[in-house]
């Protein structure tokens, strides 16, 4: 073993510059020719592209299984990388998984080629390639080698449909207001070959140059405590659009649900427009919303602690947000399948991600009861679910599953079962296939649960609220 895998065995990853400086305590060697031996030794790791000078991560395998890269990347990028850092700020914000439209929003890089700045798609390629965040299904996400244990895909997802629900709102708020020309609000504008949450033409009159109308740019970071470094990004894009010659005038606007001290100066030292979610659209709407993310947040928790609370927001966005209650119809039914195991007896994890077979993999529920584990998969869309998916979930998904199973002290005398629900059921084709499926497998582990098999599931908990949604909501159209 190498000086250097020793100071990497005893120390853990560290940035290159603080590897050089070790060595040299330990060798009595000089810095600089430390810094020559780690750049040219084969058997460390490194991560490089986002550190001053030309800095690195350097690492040993086993750090990566041990779950060790994520917390140094975090805190040496925001020391040394402090631009890059805004990206993996967004996408931990998130749950470890963000979209690539709230990215390009929150990451502050241009989309568009712009004079001395990385364009997006740059920096993201430098992401992937360094193995940080992977991109699939126009989504970005923490690489399996991160082993980021944040992991909460659900609030992630859904979070996204709740701000873009805010900002559709708003921008139907400032179009009555006048704030905004009728027809000009865009949802994920570009504006300054920069991202925005909402671009609009803004006719007041204090914003115009003659007959040049200026621009309200809108931004929103909600669903947990917002500090200083998680509203940056915003202070960031503005300041480069501004100094742009003859730009228009612009009406910055951040739309929040709670602020540190800290952060609320700079967002008014920068003369930035802060709407609070309940002062926008009211104590009962934000409360819901509210209400709604801190289930989300830890989904387990509140299922166990108070089971038909899912149940009762339902109702309250009937009243306030029909809209809202829609895009989100999915990531409820998960709640309507932990609710019947948890009924059932079992504890229950939901959004649970595993790393097998070189993939991440997300199991919507998994129920832990005495003698068996059961991995749920839940489709709550509006269309039956079709044979691509179901051929992916048999073959990709339930292997891996059963591999990371197999791998569990924990479960070391548990029998391993699959169900997979949709309230809209199945193409006939997706159908066959299953039947082949559980037809060919001689344990029976498999259980496939269409619209008739869940109101026959759920019947037997004998909760009126739940059958109530389910017929008035899950299992027909849009409220």
């Amino acid at each position: 073993m190498t000086t250097t895998e020793t100071m990497l065995e005893l120390h853990g990853p560290l940035i290159s510059a603080e590897l050089a400086r070790l060595l040299s305590v330990t060798t009595g060697k000089s810095i600089n020719t430390c810094s020559q031996q780690v750049a040219r030794d084969k058997k460390i790791c490194r991560i490089t592209g986002f550190f001053q000078s030309g800095q690195s991560i350097i690492f040993l395998p086993k750090h990566v299984e041990e779950g060790k890269l994520y917390d140094i990347i975090w805190s040496e990028i925001k020391k040394f990388g402090h631009k890059y850092w805004f990206t993996v700020n967004a996408v931990a914000f998130h749950g470890g998984t963000i979209s690539r439209d709230f990215l390009e929003t929150y990451s502050s890089y241009p989309i568009l080629p712009l004079k001395s700045h990385i364009p997006f798609q740059d920096v993201m390629m430098t992401f992937a390639k360094q193995e940080i965040l992977v991109f699939n299904d126009d989504e970005y996400s923490f690489s399996p080698k991160m082993r980021f244990n944040g992991n909460n895909k659900l609030l992630g997802r859904t979070l996204e449909l709740i701000k873009l629900t805010v900002l559709d709102n708003f921008k139907s708020q400032a179009r009555n207001m006048g704030l905004i020309s009728y027809d000009t609000g865009e949802i994920f504008g570009e504006y300054g070959k920069f991202r925005w949450g909402l671009k609009a033409v803004c006719p007041v009159a204090g914003l115009r140059t003659g007959s040049q109308f200026g621009f309200l740019l809108a931004d929103i970071v909600i669903g947990r405590p917002t500090f200083k470094e998680d509203i940056e990004f915003f202070v960031t894009k503005l300041k480069y659009i501004q100094s742009f010659k003859n730009a228009s005038r612009i009406l910055p606007y951040l739309i929040v649900d709670n602020l540190d001290k800290q952060a609320l100066k700079t967002l008014k030292e920068n003369g930035v427009v802060i709407g609070f979610i309940n002062e926008l659209f009211g104590g009962k709407y934000a409360k819901v919303l509210n209400d709604l993310i801190t289930i989300l947040s830890n989904a387990a928790a509140s299922l166990v602690a108070n089971p038909d609370k899912y149940l009762e927001l339902i109702v309250e966005l009937k009243k306030y947000n029909k809209g809202l209650l829609n895009n989100i119809k999915g990531a409820l039914f998960e709640y309507v399948v932990g609710h019947y195991h948890i009924f059932k007896g079992s504890s229950i994890d939901i959004g649970w991600e595993i790393f097998e077979n070189n993939a991440s993999h997300e199991m919507d529920i998994r129920a832990t009861y005495g003698d068996r584990v059961v991995i749920a998969e839940c489709k709550g869309r509006l269309s039956p679910v079709d044979l691509e998916f179901v051929e992916k979930w048999l073959t990709k998904k339930i292997p891996a599953f059963k591999k990371w199973f197999q791998k569990q002290e924990l479960y070391k005398f548990k029998k391993l079962e699959f169900e997979l629900w949709s309230f809209a059921g199945f193409t006939s084709d997706a159908q066959l296939r299953l039947n082949k499926y559980i037809q060919e497998v001689k344990v029976k582990n498999l259980t496939v649960l269409g619209p008739d098999e869940i109101k026959a599931a759920t019947k037997t908990m004998n909760n009126k609220k739940l059958q109530d949604n389910l017929d008035n909501f899950f299992l027909k159209g849009k409220v």
